[in-house]
Parts: structure tokens; sequence; C-alpha cells
């Protein structure tokens, strides 16, 4: 089953009701989402859930080379009207749930006007109710250009978002057509974000073509640079349909049918310098960044800079198994670790200067848990991916696109 489910869900829905075993269900049509129903909440598990899932809009109306939410949505971005959306938060409402919703709009803000419509809908909706959930979601990074949908975002309860960085070179992102991200200072624009009173987490791409040496290091140093604590790094992947994906099959660079966005990644094509250079940094990097001393200095630096909520709000839900998260975090970051001589007087700090929001500081904290052991594993299947990718001995590609391409790749370097 292919495309939208609008259309596809009921023709194998039709397909199962006639007993059919298999079969292809795809469509080129764009459903209309002002009719799609409210999910089936219901169905869940819902203490199984840390967040929940919802959608205002699909599309995005940019054009970057090297992402398929425009091949697979449209650069159109279709928006569900004010009130159906709040009747499905209604809906989980009723069910009880009062944690983290997630927004999984890849452009949240890709139709700005209708936004505005939904947060003046919501703001009421969510003042009557106490503030009964926290939102997040991804958005580009011309938010913070806009003053009046920045300061509704925080008023809805929203309290981060993700950003699309990609990369603090210039060059790269013009060369990817991301021009939206060279018209601001990125690091001007993340600290303004930030200071609004929302988490920035961003993602960041290493491998364009035509980078210049150091294209990892300068994407850790944005990242300390501009305090943000969860960095979303990988290496650059060409994805099926995409117009990276087709420039480099006429160019014939790409090395398989396959994709995946996953951090344990090696690229999917030839690139247009050394892959060993670029992996080297990439793993470099990655593991630098989640040094727990580093992460826990990059969190304090962003809730430091975090506004916090003006309005009163609903106290998030206490259970056991928060407090045990919390006791273990203590633990570790606080007693155990090289981590211990900041961790105390950082959250002593951010408890008493910023007593909104030293839950969300804990929160971010404890992700360190899980980048520790992960970056790891980063190292080491990127190194072993490496490690076949060359013994293929795949060609290199000069550096001018069309040249014939000839020269072997150079012998392993090192990552350690």
């Amino acid at each position: 089953m292919l495309d939208e489910g609008e259309i596809t869900l009921p023709l194998w829905v039709e397909a199962l009701a006639r007993g059919e075993t298999k079969g292809k269900f795809t469509t080129t049509e764009k459903p209309d989402v002002t009719k799609t129903p409210i999910p089936r909440y219901e169905l869940l598990e819902l203490n199984a859930y840390d967040n929940m899932s919802v959608q205002f809009s699909r599309g995005c109306p940019f054009q970057c080379e090297f992402c398929d939410i425009i091949v697979l949505y449209g650069r159109k971005p279709r928006t569900k009207a004010p009130e159906q959306f709040l009747a499905e938060l209604q809906r989980l409402y009723e069910l009880g749930w009062r944690r983290s919703i997630f927004l999984v709009d890849d452009n949240f803000i890709g139709n700005k006007r209708n936004v505005k419509l939904l947060l003046n809908a919501l703001k009421p909706w969510m003042k009557e109710r106490n503030y009964p959930f926290y939102l997040s979601t991804e958005a580009s990074v011309d938010l913070a250009q806009d003053a009046e949908l920045l300061e509704l975002m925080v008023e809805c309860n929203f309290n981060s978002v993700f950003l699309g960085i990609e990369t603090p070179d210039t060059d790269s992102l013009a060369l990817t057509k991301k021009f939206q991200n060279t018209r601001n200072s990125l690091q001007t624009s993340v600290e303004t974000i930030i200071r609004h009173g929302l988490r920035v987490t961003a993602g960041f791409i290493i491998g364009f073509d035509g980078e210049k040496p150091g294209a990892g290091d300068r994407v850790a140093q944005f990242v300390e640079d501009s305090a943000i604590a969860l960095a979303m790094f990988s290496m650059l992947q060409a994805l099926p349909g995409t117009a990276l994906w087709k420039r480099l099959e006429q160019e014939g660079r790409l090395l398989n049918a396959g994709a995946n966005i996953n951090q344990t990644t090696l690229m999917n094509f030839i690139p247009s310098r050394s892959i060993e250079a670029i992996a080297a940094e990439y793993v470099r990097n990655f593991y630098q960044l989640y040094d727990a001393e580093n992460y826990l200095k990059r969190t304090y630096r962003q809730f430091l800079l975090l506004g916090e909520p003006k309005q009163k709000k609903g106290q998030r839900q206490v259970d056991w198994v928060g407090i045990r998260a919390l006791l273990t975090i203590c633990w570790r970051q606080g007693v155990i670790r090289k981590t211990r001589w900041h961790f105390w007087p950082y959250l002593l700090h951010i408890i008493v200067t910023k007593p909104k929001i030293w839950q969300y500081y804990l929160s971010t904290c404890a992700l360190a848990e899980h980048f520790l052991d992960y970056r790891q594993i980063v190292r080491e299947q990127i190194e072993t991916q490496l490690q076949t990718y060359l013994s293929l001995k795949p060609l290199a590609v000069p550096v001018e696109a069309g040249e014939s391409l000839a020269a072997p790749l150079p012998e392993q370097v090192p990552m350690r």
C-alpha cells in the first residue's frame, strides 16, 4: 500500500473483503485532509505511550533537493480545518490523555495563514482545559522571523520544535536549494526561537556535493555555539524520487536501490570528496557531541536562554516510573560520571532561576543516557560499512560534475 491512506486504505479493505491476499494499492491523487476522520485513539493502550501523534498539515512549500516530503505530499501544504483538529484533541482529552503530543507535520508553518487560524482557535481551547497537553512539532527555521507565530505557539503550550538546519555552510545550503536557511543568521534564528520559550532540536547532514573539508567540525561547532542540546546528525542519503536521487542516478553515482535516514548508515551514493574523510568527520564529531559532559553543558546553556511560560499551567503527571527515572539520572550523572562536578550546581541553578521548566531540563538531561551508548553503535556500524564499501573499490567522483569517473578511492584511514 502506497501514498496517502484516505484513498489507498479503502482500496486495501475492499480487496480484503473480496478475499484477495496480495496486491498493490497506489494513487497519484492528493486527498482532501479536511475529510480525514478522527483517529481511533480508543483502540490504543495509552499507558504504553510517552507521546501521542496528531497531524494538521501535509506538504511543504520549499524545494530542498534531498527531501522526499515534497515528492510524497507536494509543495502546496494542505491543512485540516481548526475545528476538525480541535475535535481530535478533544477525543484525546476525553480519553484521559494528559501528556505530550507531537504534531507530525513535516513543516508545521508551511501555510502560515492557516496555522495562525488554528492557533487562535487552539489558544482558548487549551486555556479552558488548563493546558492539558504539551505540544511539539517540526518547522522551517524561518519561524524565527515571525514573532506573532512564535508567541501564538508558546501561548498554545508548544514547548519544543525540531528545525532542519542541515549545515552552517551556505554554499552547501544553496547547492541543495535550501534557500530559506541562507536568508538570515542561523545562530541568531535559533537563539530567537529559544528565547521565546521553544526548546530547539535540529537536524544536521554531512556529505553534500562540493563540501569543503571540515564540514563535520563546523556542524559540531555550530551545535555548541547555538546551545542545541539534541542534534540529529547523519550522513546524507539520496531518497528515492527526490531531485537528488534523480540527479545522482543520471550521473551514475547511486550505489544501491534503497535508502534510509538512520544515523548508523553510510551514504548510498559516491560523494564528491573522499568518503573516508566524510565518515571520519562524522563519527568523530558525533562521538564528541554526545560526550556526557559536552551534552550536559549544552543542555544547561540552552535552558539558561529558554524563555519560561507566562501562563499558569497544569502540573505534569508524576508516577513511579518518572520518580525512578529521576533517581537514575541523579545517580548516574550526579554521582558516577565525570558530570557530577557540574550536574548538581547546574540543576540547582535551573531550579532557582527557571522554576517552571526545571522538569524539562532533567528530561533533556536524561536523553544523554541513550546517546552515550548509541554513539558507540554509530561508530562501529559506520566503520564496518566503510570497510565493506572500500573492499568493493567503488569509483571516486571528480570535483567537476560531468567528467568521467576514473580514480579509485584511497586506502582506508583509521577513524579512532
